[in-house]
């Protein structure tokens, strides 16, 4: 025996092939289920594969009790019949002992994906609603416009502004920056700063204003501080003579200038 029991589908009674059968043996389709049943648990329990040997569509009408009913599964398909006996289509798709161990394995892993499921649906939420808790409020909009972060300004720092100019350069600060840069005049340099700093208003925004006066003050240095001569750096070196420099030919003299010159050397007169 295969088993005590067979596979059929809950919408059967809907299938195209019951509706043909239903037809043409004027049975309603819960009839015709019924007879299908009866059938098929037959060849279920005394064939291999669904051939029955030596049986006719004729035993199958005796079988379900009603005339035509083989030949109505031939023409829907379910059934084959030749010579030799009748022939079940799909058996092996929906009946057999292997169609029976698909079936349960198929239900047995629907069953577990249920359980678990039910069992990580709890345990999915509790996450979620975690991962909001620990989320940032959102921001609430306002009519007012976001403050302006002030840069901090260290205690006794150096700061210049255009009103005010430069504060907080003590005198060390300016006996400092005089012996690092000798050939800067510290109070000019200082008054170029505040006009460059007025003519470029973008670039007076610092962070830091000592760096800014230590820069420049050794820029003013590289290039020879306050009182350069324009175009020369301090440390250039003068240009090299030119062979035409350092050569100067002796002035053209006559012959008489020559001898008197050297009275001791006799020259003839030109002819």
């Amino acid at each position: 025996m295969a088993g005590e029991w067979i596979k059929m589908r809950i919408d059967l009674a809907s299938d195209p092939a019951v509706v043909r059968i239903r037809r043409a043996t004027g049975l309603d389709a819960d009839s015709v289920v019924g007879k299908l049943h009866r059938l098929w648990g037959w060849a279920d329990v005394h064939t291999a594969d669904g051939s029955a040997v030596g049986l006719d569509v004729d035993w199958v009408d005796e079988l379900v009790g009603v005339a035509g009913f083989g030949a109505a599964m031939i023409a829907a398909g379910w059934l084959e019949a030749d010579d030799a006996g009748i022939r079940f289509a799909n058996f092996d798709k929906h009946n057999g002992q292997p169609a029976k161990v698909r079936a349960l394995g198929k239900n047995r892993m629907k069953r577990i994906r249920c359980a678990e499921s039910a069992t990580l649906a709890p345990l999915e939420e509790e996450k979620r609603r975690i991962r909001e808790e620990e989320l940032p409020a959102a921001q609430v909009a306002t009519s007012e416009p976001p403050k302006r972060r002030k840069r901090s300004r260290p205690a006794g720092g150096i700061a210049w502004t255009a009103d005010a100019g430069w504060q907080g350069i003590t005198d060390a600060d300016r006996t400092e920056w005089a012996a690092a840069y000798p050939a800067c005049d510290v109070s000019a340099e200082l008054l170029r700063a505040t006009s460059w700093l007025k003519a470029n208003p973008s670039k007076a925004h610092k962070s830091n204003w000592r760096r800014f006066v230590v820069s420049w003050l050794t820029r003013s240095q590289d290039k020879g501080g306050t009182n350069r001569t324009p175009g020369v750096r301090p440390d250039a070196k003068p240009p090299p003579k030119a062979w035409k420099d350092e050569y100067r030919p002796a002035p053209y003299r006559r012959p008489k200038e020559l001898a008197a010159l050297t009275p001791d050397l006799s020259l003839k007169d030109e002819t």
